[in-house]
């Protein structure tokens, strides 16, 4: 009962401060006059990867024994979740839209999300055998390329002019909020979102002690579930709202954070040595990033063939159930 408490309470003060955090930095982009691409995939990809690089970052600073295999499984699991079940989660939505069945993002931000993930995914899995010296090397090297990637995304689009719903702290104010209520919103978020993530990652090392589980396995798989809602949620209810170019830029400019920015903790602050489990997680992320760079790479996809983006999720989850998770073990 304790540690499901630990569980509840660390996924509800992550999705909550996450939802805190993104409405406060949609705000920080209409007042910065930042395109719709941008915002979608730099602040509000910011805003809701929040949680997945926290974790691993208060695992390591506390010192959990499971620390390594949290922040191994917040690289290679997180963005696997959020590539599969986040896209199929959104083709879920665009189906159900009674007047577009087609999800139609801007076809040059989907190529450079997608191209810049796929691109520093690729670095990390391959870094798996390199030394440490160069791993650092490497992990520099993928901060640079965000950085590169920041740079052209805030250079591409018009700005847009429609303002975001209305700041959480004061919903009842239907004008924009003073600078210092974005700011307050900022830094409470921030610190909810530490609190949640040290109870979600003690409860976590908790389980795997007691179930004598590899802590990778569950790091894979239910640390992705919880720090990837925020992203679904939003995406969900862009598409509702008819906005796909925010909707699809939010969870592929997620990707492409993690990729480099995860990535860089993973390279920097761990042995970096996931077990076959881990590189077969990191195998099919690969593989579902390629397939969605095809399918969207013109702007446009129909529902039903973004939904088969999460059936390789599905069947590696079934197959580490099936497995008692020693997957490749």
């Amino acid at each position: 009962m304790t540690q499901a408490l630990l569980f509840g309470g660390g996924l509800l003060l992550i999705v909550a401060a996450s939802e805190l955090f993104t409405n406060a930095v949609e705000w920080a982009g209409f007042r910065m006059k930042l395109a719709k691409g941008a915002t979608g995939s730099l602040l509000a990809a910011l805003g809701t990867s929040l949680p997945e690089t926290v974790v691993p970052i208060v695992a390591l600073v506390a010192g959990q024994p499971s620390a390594a295999s949290v922040a191994t499984g917040a690289v290679l699991g997180s963005a696997f979740l959020l590539l599969a079940v986040g896209t199929g989660v959104t083709a879920f939505a665009v189906l159900m839209r009674r007047s577009r069945r087609r999800l139609e993002p801007d076809a040059a931000q989907v190529r450079r999300d997608l191209g810049v993930f796929i691109a520093g995914f690729s670095v990390v899995l391959v870094a798996i055998v390199l030394p440490r010296p160069a791993r650092i090397v490497v992990a520099i090297g993928l901060l640079v390329t965000y950085a590169l990637y920041v740079r052209a995304t805030l250079l591409g689009g018009v700005p847009t002019e429609e303002m975001p719903e209305p700041l959480h702290l004061v919903r009842w104010r239907s004008s924009q909020p003073p600078t210092a209520l974005i700011t307050i919103q900022l830094l409470g978020a921030v610190a909810i979102l530490i609190v949640g993530s040290d109870l979600f990652v003690t409860a976590l090392n908790n389980v795997a002690s007691s179930l004598h589980t590899n802590p990778l396995t569950l790091a894979l798989i239910v640390i992705p579930v919880a720090t990837e809602l925020p992203e679904t949620l939003n995406s969900v209810l862009w598409v509702r709202s008819g906005d796909d170019g925010l909707a699809f830029g939010n969870v592929a400019g997620s990707a492409a954070f993690q990729a480099c920015v995860l990535g860089f903790i993973g390279l920097t602050f761990t042995p970096w040595r996931p077990d076959l489990n881990g590189v077969l997680s990191g195998l099919f992320t690969l593989g579902t990033a390629v397939y969605l760079l095809v399918l969207l790479r013109h702007g446009s996809a129909h529902g039903r063939w973004l939904l088969l983006a999460g059936l390789p999720w599905v069947g590696y989850v079934v197959a580490e159930i099936a497995a008692g998770g020693r997957l490749g073990g």
